[in-house]
């Protein structure tokens, strides 16, 4: 960090909470759901080896009409963004009818897919709707990817669609989960997403699957691995990990309330469950046997948004707490069944950043 970065930092905390920050809040208080993920469908054409889902049998999907009424609904208590995922959502022949709709009622529109199966027509219109596109790429090279999906062809596919979306002016993201199959090859990763000129975002959370298994932490990267890949030069203002790590002054200790999940944010399941996020149960409700909005203000709902906002029971007294980024409700509801006590990953990633701290700082490179 140069001083003139140094000093608007400074400056960003002189002037207090941003927009973005102060919006949040505000819509926290009345309980809008600013962004809302809609899972289409469970399908996939990947077998990808961390893979959250526990199983490859047919789920029930929501039909069409009842998607479309549920973005309606959406829009009409003031959602902002909507993002479309599956499974592989392309596998869903209805997705660009749902992302239309999204537009029509003036909500930004995203939309996450491995890459593989989307075809010119479909560039053309996600174009034309202005969408965000996340596309996975699991390695720099086909032979890492395709070894993590399980399908042979699927980089070369994968990199043909962000390609296609560059030519087409499309906002893109590269996304990787960062595991023990690609580690070495991170900084090689960077290198692909600037010479595909998109954003490229890590994640290292890989998690339990849906049925509570922990198999899939056989991938998960640890260790001096990690810090490596925090420390790298071209990352550290890239993740919060890293900023942590490098920023001036004592870091400050994350509050009750600061993940969105159930508070302003939602995520709605192939079968029309409405979660907190992603794998977070209890579902607050379902919107094939009734509306959104019911689910939102439903008790199980006004339970979690409680519970959300209750001291960190462990995470509070915690000498690490300024250094954790990633308390997770959600995974502390999966380990422990009690959303505010700590998880096992984000303790690991706390004390990693308190020991890449420490030595940045012994090396004078703290900015």
């Amino acid at each position: 960090m140069n001083e003139q970065q140094q000093a608007e930092r400074i400056t960003r905390r002189a002037a207090g909470p941003s927009l973005r920050d102060r919006l949040r809040s505000a819509a926290a208080a009345h309980s809008i759901p600013l962004k809302v993920e809609i899972e289409l469908t469970k399908r996939c054409n990947l077998r990808c080896v961390h893979c959250y889902a526990a199983t490859a049998v047919a789920q029930p999907e929501v039909e069409t009409r009842r998607w479309l009424q549920v973005v309606d609904e959406l829009a009409e208590l003031g959602c902002l963004g909507v993002v479309l995922t599956g499974g592989e959502i392309t596998l869903r022949s209805d997705f660009l009818e749902v992302a239309r709709r999204v537009r029509e009622r003036r909500m930004a529109l995203s939309v996450l897919t491995n890459g593989t199966p989307v075809s010119d027509e479909q560039l053309d219109e996600l174009a034309r709707l202005k969408a965000g596109v996340g596309v996975s790429i699991y390695g720099a090279t086909a032979a890492t990817h395709d070894l993590v999906t399980g399908v042979p062809g699927s980089f070369d596919r994968a990199v043909r669609t962000l390609e296609g979306l560059r030519l087409r002016g499309i906002r893109r993201v590269l996304h990787t989960v960062l595991m023990t199959e690609n580690i070495d090859e991170f900084s090689d990763i960077v290198q692909l997403a600037e010479t595909l000129d998109c954003r490229y975002l890590f994640d290292p959370s890989v998690v339990p699957r849906a049925d509570g298994s922990d198999d899939v932490l056989v991938h998960r990267v640890g260790g001096d691995r990690l810090r490596e890949f925090y420390a790298h030069s071209a990352l550290f203002n890239k993740t919060r990990e890293g900023r942590i790590a490098r920023e001036p002054g004592e870091p400050e200790g994350r509050v009750p309330g600061a993940c969105a999940a159930g508070i302003t944010a939602a995520f709605i399941e192939a079968n029309g469950d409405v979660l907190p996020c992603m794998g977070f149960p209890p579902a607050f409700g379902n919107i094939v046997t009734g509306t959104f909005g019911e689910a939102w203000s439903g008790p199980i709902a006004q339970e979690h948004r409680r519970m959300m906002n209750q001291p960190l029971a462990v995470c509070g007294q915690c000498a690490l707490l300024g250094y954790c980024t990633t308390h997770c409700p959600r995974l502390a509801y999966l380990e422990t069944q009690d959303m505010t006590r700590p998880n096992s990953r984000a303790c690991e990633l706390a004390q990693m950043v308190r020991e890449l701290r420490s030595e940045l700082s012994g090396s004078g490179t703290v900015c």
